[in-house]
């Protein structure tokens, strides 16, 4: 039999140590055993598995005990199983044994193990810590492999400096005396287990005597990521077993762009192979913060307009690059360890200024194609984002094999008005700016982390809305007067000068309207609240900031720009929308200053399967004496509808970067929750503010464009299929 502590010698028993819940260790001894078997537990068929067997050679043992074994046994059931017995298929004879006590803790198994396997306990070790490394992650299962390791290795030196090279692998220098030349596998204790690739040189230490000697590498983990911070201990097979680097208490931790000069100055005392050296030299002239693209002896160079980093994720770059004879095989962006390979996708723009700054450039003036100004690029890549300690930089991979670096500085941007620069370098005429818009704008607009205007501050000059049932909501923009001017029509008007005002103004134009707002309210008598609204970036985001500081059940939204034609307009508006029960949006006409449509609704073309703004441009007396009819959206320039309406779809998108749009999005949002909109052709109004010539503008046409891009991205699909007002 055995004594307490000693390995069962008999052939007929085993001992077990249980690792979590589905694997369980098994050791005893053989005549002989295959390094994979079939496994019986407790004579149940149920109970049937492959097991990986590690023997080694017991000395002076009897032929039917001459191999001890460790067999690594996935249990394929549910819940706690006592193991009573075990039956190894091996060829010939099959094996079958008890066991001859309880399962021991795994501690005190391998310490029974190791006894009798002497110095072939490293190769067991081993065999066991990479099969508790295999298959499905789980934490006892690396305590338990570590564990092995541990006791299994001896410790043959320290990882006194250690850093991250930008592509992600791990600089790692300090001094061993079994640390194998050049490759080695590498066992890493960091939160669990993890398995790399060490590649390292020697390096002379005086220091150490015979003691051992330096060594530099790079350790790379492939797709684990591992922070150096965390690093407790490395393990690796030498010539005389096991052996672990711990990491010194000193450690020096080095910043990435620290580390390709730290290579550069060990470099010339490294001995290694040839491979081994190439990959450090690399490492050595990764980032290290510098620009060295305008160094290069090659007709290259690149510079930037701008960098915006978004604040869920995504940077846009902007800027040219002058490669005359394609020496560029790649363009990379990197910030900190992610990265994105841009050349790929990104939109070439036409920048005949760069052709001219060049052209007199010794480097470059016999090289540039006077026709050809595709300098300029545009890209924006999702994803990729940046912490203040991480680097942002462009890698440019050229066709000499080599590699340079351009570093960045992203601005962080949560507002709209930031697209201001971008869309100052587009052409709203070219075809390019549509390629533009598509992939780079449109999807880095959808990803903006648009906040919510909010009320910040508001005052009361004779507001009071207890006994209303509708207010009036006044969304303003960036001029006080057309603020004003509304209220003054407002005032004048018998149909609303009893009515509740809440006239909402960006936080910047408070100060300014505040005293001539007061002044009108006590001279007409009026009922105003004045709010202040923080992340206006047009009049619906002025018009929900205030929603948000009434309670009342049904508002009217008006935007300061456009006004009454004929008094008694709300009255009209009011009728019609409590006649359909309260649940309905309601429009009116809207006409431009020359009395051309500006609005009298958006319908279904039912041919194109879109939508469009019917008569728009069209004189007015095209519509005289039309009837009320259902349309697919209304316009929420002048607007009714309930406040319960307003907030079950959550108000405006902020995924739109002008009004138009965003409209239009509400009032679709609105139609599926069951209140559709209505138009209602006698109410007329002066869009004051819109003159047809203004959407000529640069900035308008392609703003119209992204948000187009953006509204039909969301609705296109769904609006093909819907049905709509003729």
């Amino acid at each position: 039999m055995t004594d307490e502590l000693g390995l069962p010698t008999d052939g007929e028993t085993v001992l077990a140590a249980p690792v979590g819940d589905d694997l369980v260790l098994i050791s005893g001894v053989a005549d002989a055993m295959p390094g994979v078997v079939p496994v019986l537990l407790n004579g149940d068929p149920a109970m049937s598995m492959t097991a990986r067997v590690l023997t080694w050679a017991r000395n002076n043992a009897p032929p039917e005990a001459s191999v001890g074994f460790v067999a690594v046994v996935p249990v394929k059931v549910a819940g706690r199983v006592r193991v009573r017995s075990v039956v190894m298929r091996r060829k010939g004879q099959p094996a079958r044994y008890t066991l001859v006590r309880r399962a021991l803790p795994l501690a005190l198994f391998m310490n029974i193990v190791s006894a009798d396997a002497g110095p072939e306990f490293p190769h067991v070790a081993d065999g066991v810590a990479q099969s508790l490394l295999t298959g499905k992650s789980n934490p006892k299962r690396f305590a338990a492999a570590l564990s092995m390791l541990t006791a299994a290795a001896h410790n043959d030196g320290f990882v006194e400096v250690m850093g991250v090279v930008d592509t992600g692998e791990i600089f790692l220098q300090g001094w061993s005396s079994e640390l194998p030349a050049d490759q080695s596998r590498f066992i890493i204790s960091h939160d669990g287990l993890v398995v790399g690739e060490f590649k390292s040189a020697r390096v002379q230490r005086d220091d150490l005597g015979e003691r051992g000697y330096g060594f530099v590498g790079i350790l790379n983990t492939s797709e684990t990521l591992v922070d150096p911070q965390r690093l407790k201990c490395l393990f690796f097979r030498g010539s005389r077993g096991w052996h672990a680097l711990d990491i010194y208490d000193r450690c020096v931790h080095l910043a990435s762009t620290d580390v390709p000069a730290h290579i550069r100055d060990v470099l010339p005392r490294a001995a290694a192979n040839s491979e081994t050296l190439k990959t450090l030299r690399r490492a050595g002239e990764r980032f290290d913060g510098r620009d060295t693209v305008a160094t290069l002896t090659q007709p290259v160079r690149i510079g930037m307009d701008m960098v915006l980093e978004l604040p869920r994720g995504g940077l846009l770059v902007s800027g040219w690059m002058l490669d005359p004879e394609h020496q560029v095989e790649s363009v990379i962006l990197h910030a900190g360890r992610e990265s994105a390979p841009i050349d790929e996708t990104w939109t070439r723009l036409s920048r005949p200024d760069v052709t001219t700054a060049f052209q007199q450039d010794g480097a470059f003036a016999q090289r540039l194609d006077p026709q050809r100004n595709d300098h300029g690029f545009l890209a924006y890549v999702p994803g990729l984002s940046s912490v203040s300690s991480d680097s942002v930089y462009f890698e440019l991979s050229l066709r000499t094999e080599t590699a340079a670096f351009y570093p960045l500085k992203p601005v962080k941007s949560s507002s709209r008005r930031a697209l201001d620069r971008v869309m100052a370098i587009l052409d709203p005429r070219s075809a390019v700016t549509t390629m533009a818009i598509e992939t780079h704008i449109g999807p880095m607009i959808q990803s903006l982390d648009h906040q919510k205007p909010r009320a910040i501050e508001f005052r009361d000059f004779g507001y009071d809305e207890n006994a209303a049932r509708t207010g009036l909501i006044v969304g303003g923009g960036s001029e006080a007067e057309e603020i004003l001017v509304a209220l003054s029509f407002l005032a004048l008007d018998p149909d609303t000068h009893d009515v509740p005002i809440i006239v909402s103004v960006p936080t910047e134009l408070f100060g300014k309207v505040a005293v001539e707002v007061q002044r009108l309210a006590s001279f007409y008598r009026l009922g105003i609240r004045l709010v202040a609204a923080d992340g206006v970036q047009d009049p619906c985001d002025a018009l929900e900031a205030a929603v948000h500081v009434t309670n009342l059940e049904t508002f009217v939204f008006l935007s300061a720009g456009v006004l009454p034609r004929r008094q008694g307009w709300l009255s009209v508006m009011e009728r019609a929308y409590r006649m359909r029960g309260a649940k309905v949006l309601v429009s009116p006409t809207v006409v431009f200053e020359d009395n051309s449509i500006c609005f009298a609704g958006t319908v279904l073309d039912q041919h194109e399967r879109r939508l469009v703004d019917r008569f728009l441009g069209y004189p007015c007396d095209v519509i005289r004496g039309a009837e009320p009819i259902e349309v697919m959206a209304g316009s929420t320039a002048c607007c009714i509808m309930s406040r319960s309406a307003f907030q079950d779809i959550g108000g405006f998108s902020q995924s739109y970067l002008s009004a138009k749009e965003k409209g239009r999005d509400l009032c679709l949002k609105l139609k599926l929750a069951g209140t559709p909109s209505l138009w209602l052709p006698e109410v007329e109004m002066i869009a004051a503010d819109a003159g047809p010539g203004e959407s000529n503008l640069p900035w308008q046409r392609l703003t119209q464009h992204v948000d187009r891009w953006s509204f039909d991205r969301r609705w296109s699909l769904l609006v093909a299929n819907m049905r709509g007002g003729e």
